[in-house]
């Protein structure tokens, strides 16, 4: 299909990327429908095969093929129950493995597939440069370039030899300033001599290695972009000319799609009178396809084509991009689409989520040589969770129940210990559990959580573990006098399973950390 085959408004629907809703098909051609955790509920096959019979209304009335979407960043379950689960991408970074890499995207992909999804937004690409970063945290690789280019390369060729868009996201590079682009515009604070070193490294290698698309961010880069805006500030890549048609497209040579970050997050808003009015300058800055424009975003484009301020030839290119993609991914073909997964890829995916999972375990410090855990040793263990997410506390119940099976006494203390508590145990186990926006804000603990944290530097040092299955900077934020520390970066059931295995030595632990502690 070409571009002179589409009429106006049929270039301006593939610039749109909608959001999926079960109970209300939208019958329009769209470039692309996004769907996630929230379209389904079920938690079994039942929802698997939902989403698929949804996702099968698109993909089969639509006249021009359609990229079916979601963030699938740490495999296909985050976003759809029923799918699984893959340990997030620092979790990958730790195991440092090229061949668990490409596996992670195959597996992936495989699943995403198995439901008609065709294009992930995903991997994360941006380096945890800032400690403090809110909302990338153990979604980043590492916050080393060539760790990460290492990795992601495998990652994106294990999705794309099997179907499966990759995105690498945000550009120009989340990851430097300590705010959340759902909230504020935020900052690649790097010089651009040290962002070609670092963020621009990581992207241009992607792009030299042919990743399909990119997401654009809400984020600026301050130290190239010459253009002041209003009061003095910098514009968001998303809207910004310079970063976007100038920078990726001109001066990096990427000729894939670029699609925006969702466009009702704080960090787009603001910049203009109307969000309507910023989804026409996005447009014209460079971005193919908008992430859930509003309802008015195809009269208004049709409108500034037809009045000129934008032209034919931009239109014309962001519609070669996107159809170029689909072409890649061979949907003109009617019957490549969904796939149905056999044993052996159900096992191939199971495999991967425990072998990243294994692979994940960091031991940091033992200090107190408390491993492997020996139940003739310490028998009696308290575990104490520490999160404020509260889905949390299953993992954390699952943790006791692992060390159960194997001989332990295990005591689960919700509410934290005091030293009569603690003198009645041999060893504690603080177990933490963190991840990016849930809930939004910092990774910080708070309030109860807090007190727990207090509280383990108050009594019991000597016969303290800290494991966190979140952030792997909580070691030195909160527990440097703990005598023994684990990351293990995910609070998923295959991470708690791999640290206990880990701990009572049925597998080794890891020693290679993917970011500087």
């Amino acid at each position: 299909m070409k571009v002179t085959d589409l009429s106006l408004k049929e270039k301006i629907l593939q610039t749109v990327v909608i959001r999926v809703n079960k109970d209300k098909f939208v019958p329009e051609q769209v470039g692309a429908a996004f769907f996630f955790g929230e379209i389904i509920t079920e938690a079994d096959e039942m929802g698997r095969n939902q989403a698929r019979s949804t996702l099968a209304q698109y993909i089969e009335n639509a006249k021009i093929p359609i990229l079916i979407t979601s963030d699938f960043e740490n495999g296909c379950g985050s976003m759809l129950k029923g799918l699984t689960p893959l340990p997030y991408l620092m979790g990958l970074g730790a195991s440092n493995s090229e061949e668990i890499a490409y596996n992670y995207g195959k597996a992936t992909a495989l699943e995403a597939r198995s439901v008609g999804a065709n294009w992930s937004f995903s991997p994360v690409s941006d380096l945890n440069i800032n400690k403090r970063n809110p909302l990338v945290n153990v979604r980043g690789i590492s916050d080393d370039p060539d760790v990460a280019v290492r990795l992601l390369k495998q990652v994106v060729r294990g999705m794309q030899e099997n179907g499966l868009a990759a995105c690498a996201k945000h550009f120009p590079g989340d990851g430097l300033d300590y705010r959340d682009q759902h909230i504020v515009t935020t900052n690649n604070t790097l010089t651009f001599t040290d962002w070609k070193k670092l963020s621009g490294k990581v992207f241009q290698e992607l792009i030299d290695d042919g990743v399909y698309s990119i997401m654009a961010g809400h984020i600026t880069l301050p130290d190239y972009q010459e253009e002041v805006f209003g009061n003095g500030m910098k514009l968001p890549a998303t809207l910004s000319g310079e970063l976007i048609d100038g920078l990726l497209k001109k001066e990096m040579d990427f000729h894939g799609v670029v699609v925006t970050d969702a466009l009702g997050m704080g960090g787009f808003n603001g910049w203009y009178d109307t969000r309507q009015r910023s989804e026409i300058e996005s447009f014209k800055a460079g971005c193919d396809m908008m992430l859930w424009p509003t309802a008015d975003y195809v009269k208004n484009m049709t409108e500034a084509v037809e009045n000129g301020y934008i032209s034919m030839d931009r239109l014309d290119d962001a519609v070669s991009r996107i159809l170029a993609m689909k072409e890649k991914l061979g949907l003109f073909d009617k019957d490549n689409h969904a796939i149905r997964l056999t044993k052996q890829d159900t096992d191939f995916v199971k495999k991967t989520q425990q072998e990243t999972a294994e692979h994940a375990v960091t031991l940091v410090r033992d200090k107190g040589r408390f491993f492997p855990l020996n139940p003739e040793k310490t028998k009696k263990v308290a575990v104490v969770p520490v999160t404020h997410y509260l889905p949390a506390y299953e993992e954390a119940e699952l943790l006791c129940r692992e060390l159960r099976v194997r001989g332990f006494e295990v005591t689960y203390c919700e509410k934290g210990m005091n030293d009569k508590d603690i003198d009645d145990h041999d060893l504690v186990l603080y177990a933490l559990f963190s991840r990016p926006f849930r809930p939004i804000g910092f990774l910080d603990f708070h309030s109860t959580e807090a007190k727990k944290v207090a509280a383990s530097l108050q009594y019991g040092t000597e016969k303290t573990i800290v494991v966190s299955f979140g952030s792997p900077y909580f070691g030195n934020q909160y527990f440097e006098r703990a005598l023994t520390y684990v990351n293990a970066y995910s609070m998923l059931s295959p991470s708690v399973r791999a640290f206990v295995r880990a701990a009572v030595g049925e597998i080794s632990f890891g020693s290679f950390s993917p970011v500087e502690l």
